[in-house]
């Protein structure tokens, strides 16, 4: 996890963040938060699905850096990515009997996050 802790603060960073506006934006305690950049606590998934969707990158991303993970363990972070345009094609997803489109599932995660977003804030 140390590479992820880095990335996590590398992000916040690079997006001009401090701990507490990263914490806000996720609605996550700032100081949890920042012994999870330390090492000391570890994210759950639903926490780094909140950091990545903030600063609009794909899961996946923040364990790239790490090089000790074997191809299956690429592989499967890389599935639980809901965001990877790559979904409608490993998962056979029908509504009323019809595969969904790309489109129709690129339309389906953006208002899930609107409604997500709208229902953190309080909208």
């Amino acid at each position: 996890m140390n590479v992820l802790k880095l990335k996590i603060k590398e992000l916040r960073k690079l997006n001009g963040d401090t701990l507490k506006q990263l914490a806000s934006k996720i609605n996550y305690d700032y100081s949890n938060l920042s012994k999870i950049e330390r090492g000391i606590y570890s994210p759950s998934l639903s926490l780094l699905e909140k950091i990545a969707n903030t600063y609009s990158v794909e899961v996946h991303t923040l364990f790239e850096a790490q090089e000790n993970y074997t191809q299956e363990e690429k592989s499967l972070i890389k599935d639980l990515d809901i965001s990877s345009s790559e979904i409608s094609k490993k998962y056979n997803i029908e509504i009323d009997g019809e595969r969904i489109t790309e489109d129709e599932l690129k339309f389906i995660i953006g208002t899930i996050r609107i409604l997500r977003d709208t229902i953190q804030n309080g909208k």
